[in-house]
């Protein structure tokens, strides 16, 4: 074949539509940053799965990159960083500690990155969207729950959350408001566990050694803790029937519990609804009021309502030996 300068620039331009194209396609890809907190903890990695699985990441159109923020707000704040030099199209973040999220959360709103808070809250007030469970009510109710299993009262111990997280603080809250309408039950012991099932088993170790045959009860944030305190009991030989253990989050090891009679109660918080459901509000806020939202939770759970709304509430769902079955 003869080469000539027209034939060569005629390569060049074919070239350049090919590229132009190709970079064309690659744009038309929304890119997410999505910050977990801890990809250590079980409900963590559910819900970084749950947005993987969402229907526009599989097919393609979104591209979704995990950021592990290692419990640790100044490693979510570099993350934040990282978004924002690499012109992410949106962040999904479930922010570790409340008020030192706020700053990098502004940070990222400031250059014009929309965020959309997911599972956890943030001081800052600055967000595009929140999709998050009331945790002052998942704390009121499996306080309330216990007073109705323990009408004649008895001394409760409580695992708490890592202390500054919104979690922690609003089940606290609910927990406390809970209690106090049983005026019978006595809070003996409460101490964070930091959501880590090893330390939940340490907790109880030395509860149970502090308080001999003196706990009637075991309330815990989470699920992790709670089944750490569920070995050291095992250990121990207490009687799960005559001390019942109440636990949030419904992930499947405690599930599981549940359905052995080790745990009474856990309180199910749908990971697919705050992960799938913060990946359509990200997608909404990229593209306009025109996009509709893709994940079944929108039929199945909760309400659109065109994707405007600042603030989503995820319901909770009682799982105990009666239903639990149903979810496992």
């Amino acid at each position: 074949m003869k080469f000539t300068r027209r034939s060569t620039m005629a390569g060049f331009a074919a070239a350049a539509i090919i590229l132009s194209t190709s970079t064309a396609f690659a744009q038309s890809k929304t890119r997410i940053a999505a910050l977990s907190f801890g990809e250590s903890g079980e409900y963590m990695k559910a819900w970084s799965s749950e947005i993987q699985s969402h229907p526009a990441v599989k097919d393609g159109s979104v591209a979704v990159t995990i950021f592990d923020g290692k419990y640790d707000p100044l490693v979510q704040a570099n993350q934040i960083d990282t978004a924002i030099t690499q012109k992410f199209d949106a962040i999904i973040m479930s922010p570790f500690d409340l008020q030192a999220s706020a700053p990098a959360i502004d940070k990222a709103i400031a250059a014009r990155i929309p965020v959309i808070v997911s599972a956890l809250k943030t001081a800052s007030k600055n967000y595009t969207a929140s999709i998050i469970v009331n945790d002052t009510e998942g704390g009121r109710i499996i306080g309330e729950q216990l007073g109705k299993l323990l009408p004649n009262g008895g001394n409760v111990v409580l695992m708490e959350g890592p202390i500054g997280q919104s979690a922690q603080i609003e089940r606290k809250a609910g927990i406390d408001a809970g209690l106090a309408k049983f005026p019978k039950l006595k809070l003996i012991a409460s101490k964070s566990g930091n959501w880590s099932r090893a330390e939940g088993q340490s907790l109880m170790e030395n509860w149970l050694l502090a308080h001999p045959g003196q706990i009637n009860a075991v309330l815990a944030e989470n699920d992790e803790m709670a089944l750490g305190a569920i070995e050291a009991m095992k250990s121990a030989k207490v009687d799960f029937k005559s001390v019942p253990v109440l636990a949030i989050d419904g992930i499947p090891d405690g599930k599981r519990a549940v359905q052995k009679g080790e745990m009474t109660i856990t309180l199910y918080k749908y990971a697919r609804a705050e992960g799938q459901g913060a990946v359509d509000l990200a997608l909404r806020a990229v593209k306009g009021d025109s996009y509709k939202p893709r994940s079944e939770i929108w039929e199945s759970l909760m309400e659109w309502k065109g994707g405007a709304q600042k603030d989503y509430v995820v319901p909770w769902l009682l799982l105990d030996s009666s239903n639990v079955a149903k979810y496992m």
